[in-house]
């Protein structure tokens, strides 16, 4: 990516991040209605680790010794949301 376009994607990559950090009371309580709390905040971390990953491709943060470190905890956490994902599909 050229400079501009990287600034103008990594704004665009922190913006989108806070708005899925954002608590939005009305949609958990609809959530929390429908009985889909915490299959929506389960989600909501999916979401969330899928924008760290695009962080770390793209290279927007600057690198120092603990990037391998959060590069594992993302890879485990994939794994984990992986494995509990297909879990609960076979109960279902």
């Amino acid at each position: 990516m050229t400079p501009p376009k990287k600034d103008g994607y990594t704004r665009a990559l922190k913006l989108f991040i806070n708005s899925v950090i954002k608590p939005d009371y009305g949609l958990r309580q609809q959530a929390n209605h429908d009985g889909c709390y915490e299959e929506l905040l389960e989600i909501r971390q999916h979401c969330l680790t899928y924008l760290q990953s695009l962080k770390e491709i793209h290279n927007i943060d600057l690198p120092d010794e603990s990037d391998e470190i959060e590069a594992e905890k993302v890879r485990l956490e994939k794994i984990a949301s992986s494995n509990l994902s297909f879990s609960r599909n076979e109960l279902m």
